[in-house]
């Protein structure tokens, strides 16, 4: 008796596709974002070794100065980095669609980080979507005296957070400046992965380290 051919189900086939296609996703942007915190990485190693490097009147130029000469002629202003949640990520002067997929952004009308008192500086970003946990998508656990470390060309600039808040996205009351303090907010969409409100981490300076010390 003839054995008759067995042919694959067609839908077992689709369905292994997708599974393949998926994995490979996966794998893209896992290696995506880690790529962009190295490079972040690196671009706040450069920042510090101008700071060092200008630091010393006597130290001759490098390479290494070259090379962050270089960056510091990119758009980046600088680098954040929240040890507590793992993330290290480029800052903008502007709140662009690129600037946010990439990092985060000094939102208009307020000051680029800096150790100046009477300031406030707010950084928005991104809380998951294309850059998940490379994001400020675990701002939410962050806890009062928990560090803030902002590098930019000329500073390291360390924060401590004071405190958290969730405000409606046109109530800009909160950004007020004060006399004697230097001021820095981090907001995200909220609820996530929704965006009808506003999460608020105010943080406070407490110790910078400039190009002249």
């Amino acid at each position: 008796m003839e054995q008759k051919s067995r042919r694959l189900n067609p839908f077992l086939i689709i369905g292994i596709a997708l599974l393949i296609s998926s994995a490979i996703l996966m794998g893209y942007l896992f290696f995506r974002a880690k790529a962009k915190k190295n490079r972040a990485i690196n671009l706040e190693q450069k920042f510090e070794e101008n700071i060092s490097s200008r630091s010393s009147v006597d130290k001759k130029r490098d390479k290494y100065q070259d090379e962050a000469d270089a960056l510091l002629e990119s758009q980046a202003i600088g680098v954040i980095r929240i040890d507590k949640i793992n993330v290290v990520l480029p800052v903008y002067g502007n709140t662009t669609e690129e600037a946010l997929l990439d990092g985060a952004g000094v939102v208009e009308d307020t000051n680029p980080p800096t150790s100046e008192k009477n300031t406030v500086s707010v950084l928005a970003g991104h809380r998951g979507g294309r850059n998940e946990k490379e994001s400020f998508l675990n701002i939410h656990k962050l806890e009062n005296g928990d560090e803030i470390k902002i590098t930019t060309k000329d500073q390291i600039l360390y924060y401590k957070v004071v405190g958290e808040e969730i405000i409606e996205p046109t109530d800009w009351s909160k950004f007020t400046k004060e006399k004697e303090k230097t001021k820095l907010f981090l907001v995200s969409c909220h609820p996530y992965p929704y965006n009808y409100q506003r999460l608020l981490i105010e943080a406070e300076l407490v110790e910078n380290v400039d190009k002249d010390v």
